[in-house]
């Protein structure tokens, strides 16, 4: 068995891109993304060193572990899901390459996909197993479902699809898209770029029946959108034009990884996981287990948050009366959500209970122990009439 904790490693000490520096992870709480929590790698890092995500003046190359959250993720559980987590970390590979000078993309996508096969390979996992979407190309309208109505025709991404193939990907196992999966078109609150995304799968199944489970992206960003007028809004997005500059990245979804590489039928039996549930389960004996994953992860997402809130030093806050940290009104309302999936039937001893075995085992996150308190403060003051039943 590989534990956590040593894939964990493994990842952050793969070879990375010239220069890289490693970073302190972002703050679940960055004004990257305003009224929400963090969902991705990049855009706190850049904002902090460029003020924004486009006009790269210099290189910047960093690596870290990222954590996200992803409360929409959570209700997927509901429905049966086994890979979904309401808080998970996500690693680069080989750092996050941000470049003042458009590179060679062939040649630095082409490396980084090879990279990623190379590294799987380390793990256990053959290139015959690996499977990867890429853009099949076409309308901008098309690709984004509509999100944008835009005179531009996007080419395939030969590039990645080639790349794949050299790499020991077999011609089978590449999955053409048109979709934004494939499409990286966002407006992330200010001009963002756009390029091209594949999702990189592990066959877990057989040949003949394969069950593919999403353990990593890779991006590399080429255009940058032209806006109408002064206002530089998502609705007044009208075209795109090739950046002068360049970036790539990789993000490993660790907990996953983690989970396929070990053999394990759900993300949420992972080692570090598994203490946490384990007390949930004996906590709700009667509940149903998809409720027992809903509840599990908001509430491991809470403890999440309030550390950061608390102790995080990048976090941003509403200052108290008393010199205490408080949520914005939208992020008081996003955790409200989370509140609700948590069991009335556990009181504030078991949830000081479980969140000790949450911290317990996360000694990457030194501070998880010190916010127990907090979060269950948090919790229990949210009305129980609210929270859900057992």
């Amino acid at each position: 068995m590989t534990s956590y904790r040593e894939l964990r490693e493994r990842l952050q000490a793969w070879p990375k891109y010239d220069g890289c520096e490693t970073v302190r992870r972002a703050p679940l709480l960055t004004a990257a993304f305003p009224g929400a929590f963090n969902m991705s790698s990049t855009e706190h890092h850049w904002l902090g060193e460029y003020g924004g995500f486009l006009d790269w003046k210099h290189d910047f190359v960093f690596s870290t572990v990222q954590s996200c959250v992803r409360a929409d993720d959570i209700e997927r559980l509901r429905l049966g899901g086994r890979w979904h987590l309401g808080v998970f970390e996500m690693a680069d590979l080989n750092g996050e390459v941000a470049l003042a000078h458009r590179p060679d993309y062939r040649r630095l996508q082409g490396w980084q996909l090879e990279e990623v096969v190379r590294f799987f390979a380390t793990v256990g996992i053959p290139a015959d197993r690996v499977h990867a979407s890429y853009c099949a190309g076409g309308p901008v309208a098309e690709l984004t479902g509509g999100a944008y109505d835009l005179p531009v025709v996007i080419p395939p991404d030969t590039l990645s699809h080639d790349a794949l193939c050299g790499a020991g990907v077999p011609e089978e196992n590449l999955i053409p898209d048109r979709t934004r999966d494939t499409l990286l078109s966002l407006h992330v609150h200010r001009p963002t770029p756009w390029g091209y995304r594949n999702e990189i799968f592990v066959n877990i199944g057989t040949r003949t029946t394969p069950d593919l489970v999403d353990v990593a992206t890779s991006e590399y960003l080429t255009w940058r959108p032209v806006f109408e007028g002064a206002h530089l809004r998502r609705d007044s997005i009208v075209d795109l034009t090739e950046l002068d500059a360049g970036a790539i990245g990789i993000g490993v979804g660790v907990e996953r990884l983690c989970a396929v590489v070990n053999g394990l039928d759900r993300v949420h039996d992972v080692d570090y996981l598994r203490p946490f549930y384990t007390a949930l389960r004996h906590a709700l004996p009667d509940t149903a287990p998809p409720e027992i994953l809903a509840a599990g992860e908001s509430l491991r997402a809470l403890h999440r948050i309030y550390t950061d809130l608390h102790f995080h030093p990048e976090a941003v806050f509403r200052p108290g009366p008393d010199g205490d940290r408080l949520l914005s009104p939208k992020r008081r309302k996003r955790t409200a959500r989370l509140k609700r999936n948590v069991s009335r039937e556990l009181d504030p001893a078991t949830l000081a209970h479980l969140l000790a075995e949450h911290a317990a085992t996360q000694s990457w996150h030194p501070h998880l122990s010190d916010a127990i308190e907090a979060t269950v403060r948090a919790v229990t003051h949210y009305p129980a009439s609210n929270r859900r039943p057992a």
